[in-house]
C-alpha cells in the first residue's frame, strides 16, 4: 500500500512511477484544497495529514489495512461514501472513511486489483462520480 500524508510523498510516489502524473496532479490538487480548509496558515510543503486522515492508495498484495489504521480486512470497512475516479484511464473506488470528528481517511482502490466480492459489493453501492473541477474557489465547498 502507498499512504500519502505530505505533498513530498506524492512526488516521491511519481518519481518512482508508483502513480501516474495524472493521479500525482490529483492528490496534489486534493492536498492543497485540504490545507486550505484545515490549516490556510501554513505552507504546502509543511501540510501532513497524519491526523487529518492519510490517502491509501492498495495494491494487489495488500492484505492489511492496519498501517492506515483501518480494520486488517479490507472486507471489514465500512466507508461513509464511496466515489469513482477515473484518471489517466485507471478507475478507483475512493472509499471515505470517517475515523473521528477530524479524521477521513481515503483508501483508493484500482479497479484491477478488486476481488469480486468486493466488485460486487461496489456495484450495489451509490458511488459518486470524483472529480477535480471544484467550481468556483469562492463558493463553499468540500474539500476532499
Amino acid at each position: 500500500m502507498h499512504i500519502i500524508k505530505t505533498i513530498c510523498d506524492v512526488r516521491r510516489l511519481q518519481l518512482a512511477g508508483a502513480i501516474s502524473p495524472e493521479l500525482a496532479e490529483h492528490f496534489a490538487r486534493k492536498m492543497s484544497r485540504l490545507k486550505e480548509a484545515l490549516e490556510p496558515e501554513i505552507d504546502l510543503e509543511e501540510f501532513n495529514l497524519e491526523f487529518h486522515g492519510v490517502f491509501g492508495v492498495l495494491e494487489a498484495s495488500d492484505q492489511d489495512m492496519t498501517a492506515i489504521h483501518l480494520p486488517k480486512n479490507l472486507a471489514h470497512i465500512m466507508p461513509e461514501w464511496v466515489s469513482r475516479l477515473e484518471v489517466a484511464g485507471e478507475i478507483f473506488y475512493v472509499l471515505y472513511v470517517l475515523v473521528s470528528n477530524d479524521e477521513v481517511i481515503q483508501v483508493y482502490l484500482p479497479d484491477t486489483i478488486m476481488a469480486d466480492k468486493i466488485r460486487l459489493w461496489l456495484s450495489e453501492q451509490p458511488a459518486e462520480e470524483e472529480g477535480d473541477d471544484y467550481g468556483d474557489e469562492s463558493e463553499l465547498s468540500q474539500p476532499f
